[in-house]
């Protein structure tokens, strides 16, 4: 009765933890994000197109990154998936916290 042990690797408990993360702060920044979009304070051009991709193009990129770990892993291993879920995490975050600069 010797069946595949679960987990096949570490890649999957590393990828549930990496998930709690990502998607609170997608959750956090997408409802703060659009409270930020329909609220009437006054904000310059750059301040608002960095909310608008940040919110649109960056939130959707992250979370579908993280989704989709199984076939990104086939495709460029357990390393680069994580560094491409690193960078892709990095730049929503620094687009977060600029835009967050900016609007404040």
């Amino acid at each position: 009765m010797g069946g595949p042990l679960w987990p096949p690797s570490r890649f999957w408990q590393y990828w549930a933890l990496a998930g709690m993360l990502v998607l609170t702060a997608a959750f956090w920044w997408s409802v703060e994000g659009y409270a930020l979009a329909q609220s009437n304070f006054s904000r310059g051009q750059i301040a608002d197109g960095l909310l608008r991709f940040s919110l649109l193009v960056l939130t959707p990129a992250l979370v579908l990154t993280w989704l989709i770990a199984a076939w990104l892993r086939r495709r460029v291993g357990e390393t680069g998936y994580w560094q491409l879920l690193g960078l892709v995490a990095m730049i929503w975050a620094g687009s977060a916290l600029v835009t967050r600069m900016l609007v404040t």
